[in-house]
C-alpha cells in the first residue's frame, strides 16, 4: 500500500487536499458530498479536481473487524486510473499531528 496524497477533513463529508503520489497527475481534490443518491448502495461523496471536474467516488465503510468507519476511495478518470479505478482508503496520516488530516491510501 503507498500513500498517493493526503487530505484534511473540513466538515461531515468534507475534505480537501492534494493527490500526489501518482506517477501521470498531481492536483487539488476534495471529497464533498453527493446528493441524489438513487440506491441504498450509492457513494455518500464524489471526488473533484480542483478544475471541477468529477474524477471518482467514495463511499463510508465500517471495518469488519474493528467496527470503526472509515472512508473508501475510488478514483476513476482517465487521465488518472488508465484500465480501472485506483481504490484507496483514508487512514491517519503517521506523519501528521492533526486527527482531521488523513493519508490517502491505495490498495
Amino acid at each position: 500500500m503507498s500513500n498517493i496524497g493526503y487530505v484534511k477533513q473540513t466538515g461531515e463529508h468534507h475534505y480537501e487536499g492534494e493527490l500526489s503520489g501518482l506517477l501521470t497527475w498531481r492536483g487539488k481534490i476534495r471529497l464533498q458530498p453527493l446528493t441524489g443518491a438513487v440506491s441504498a448502495n450509492a457513494p455518500e461523496m464524489e471526488v473533484v479536481a480542483e478544475n471541477g471536474a468529477q474524477i471518482g467516488t467514495a463511499r463510508v465503510r465500517v471495518s469488519k473487524k474493528s467496527g470503526n468507519p472509515y472512508v473508501n476511495v475510488a478514483i476513476k478518470h482517465p487521465q488518472i486510473a488508465r484500465g480501472g479505478p485506483i481504490f484507496a482508503n483514508l487512514g491517519p496520516a503517521n506523519d501528521q499531528d492533526d486527527e482531521d488530516v488523513f493519508a490517502v491510501i491505495a490498495n
